[in-house]
């Protein structure tokens, strides 16, 4: 509800758009995201909330409230590129989506085209201490930083929890009306907002928010917010073909997490047998990040708006090489991880960019071979040297061998050439039935 001239109103005044989620940012949250968080459940609008902080609390932390009546609340998503963990509810009617960068809060500014909703709780992180012995945090100084990314038509919240008495009077001080704070911008008090906190409880058992809530207007050019949300959301950076092939599946759970299966066989043995097995210590996890029909719904969605995607572009050939299709593509593996993934690819390649490959996309691990284990006796293949007149014989066929799925993806080894691959893949009656291999030497398999 909002309060204004002592007379209440229903509902805050926040903003609503179409073909596309809210963007809102709160920086510096720690674990105070979820007061924004909950405004935006309260909102009832799809949202994504970006918080960047030095030390994110993320909600799989720990010592992080991320559960509710001992259910998981939050599930894990795949990185951002860049920087970030990203999280979603699968429970809630609307899409959603949570992100935490461990970043400085502006340097993060930097990366939105344009803000939605600003939910600031610290607002001196806007400002540059002076160094003088008086000085104190003013609303009125910081208000330019914060709302510089704030649309025509937007919110600035400012979160009442972090008022400290050695601040002063002055902190919030604004004049009545709309006033200017910047070039093209204007702030105006609409009033001071406040939202039961129903779902999630923030620490030290506070159960409701207050905020004083300003509607902006601005004048400057602002970005557009379809790569931003392609860095952050790996379906919009697919193909529709691809995401054709995505439909009537659900998101893979965080590999690095239990499962549901997992938790209820632990648990079931921990029923039979008490004195042998404890009782799992985490939330029972959720099936999946999405609902299957809301996640069919939203591929769809992408699907019927290409303009809404950012596809990578592969510059590929295809050739058929006896029984195994060949697809060679020019440029580096890592800009196509996404894609292997849903091509359930095996990834064959040396212990270095294995890491950087992994690092990027997590999925890919289960279908990852290790070809330089810690132990040399554990090396699938000895004396492996990967190119040149010295490369290891038959180093295609012994790679082959590791491909842990019909789909191998790998670069270019050997010689390079189309005469040596032919050579190994005419006979070759494996299991292995599209090779792909990425090269970033134009001559490469000419």
């Amino acid at each position: 509800m909002l309060w204004k001239d002592n007379q209440i109103f229903c509902d805050v005044p926040l903003p609503k758009v179409e073909d596309r989620p809210l963007i809102v940012s709160h920086p510096g949250a720690h674990m105070n995201y979820l007061a924004s968080w909950n405004v935006m459940v309260d909102h009832g609008e799809p949202f994504v909330l970006v918080c960047d902080d030095f030390g994110p609390a993320y909600p799989d932390g720990w010592w992080a409230q991320h559960s509710k009546n001992g259910m998981e609340y939050f599930a894990r998503l795949q990185n951002p590129q860049g920087v970030g963990q990203a999280y979603r509810n699968p429970d809630l009617p609307f899409q959603n989506l949570l992100v935490h960068r461990e970043l400085d809060a502006n340097k993060g500014m930097e990366d939105f085209p344009l803000i939605d909703i600003m939910y600031v709780d610290f607002i001196d992180i806007f400002l540059t201490y002076e160094g003088k012995a008086d000085w104190r945090p003013t609303f009125l100084a910081a208000a330019p930083k914060m709302v510089e990314k704030v649309r025509d038509g937007g919110v600035l919240i400012i979160d009442r929890k972090n008022v400290h008495e050695d601040c002063g009077p002055q902190w919030l001080e604004f004049p009545q009306g709309e006033f200017q704070v910047a070039p093209g911008i204007t702030l105006e008090h609409v009033g001071k907002g406040e939202w039961l906190i129903l779902d999630l409880e923030l620490n030290g058992g506070k159960n409701e928010i207050e905020a004083e809530v300003f509607r902006v207007s601005n004048s400057n050019p602002l970005g557009n917010l379809d790569d931003f949300l392609a860095a952050l959301m790996k379906e919009r950076r697919l193909a529709p073909d691809d995401l054709k092939e995505l439909k009537g599946t659900l998101p893979e759970r965080w590999p690095e997490h239990p499962t549901h299966a997992e938790y209820c066989e632990r648990l079931f043995e921990h029923y039979d047998h008490p004195q042998a097995f404890d009782r799992p210590l985490y939330p029972e996890p959720l099936v999946s990040s999405w609902d299957a029909d809301q996640y069919d719904e939203w591929l769809q969605w992408l699907i019927d708006h290409p303009d809404k995607l950012r596809p990578i572009e592969r510059n590929e050939r295809i050739l058929q090489m006896g029984n195994t299709k060949v697809r060679l593509v020019h440029g580096p593996i890592q800009a196509h991880l996404d894609w292997l993934q849903i091509r359930n690819a095996s990834l064959v390649v040396r212990g270095s960019l294995r890491e950087i490959c992994l690092s990027q996309n997590i999925f890919l691990k289960k279908n990852a071979a290790n070809l330089q284990p810690f132990f040399r006796w554990k090396k699938p293949i000895r004396h492996m040297k990967w190119s040149g007149n010295e490369a290891t014989p038959n180093l295609t066929q012994e790679l082959l061998k590791l491909s842990k799925t019909n789909v191998m993806a790998t670069i270019s080894h050997g010689l390079g050439t189309l005469e040596e691959l032919e050579a190994a893949l005419i006979d070759y009656e494996g299991p292995v039935e599209e090779l792909v291999i990425f090269h970033l030497d134009e001559e490469d398999y000419r």
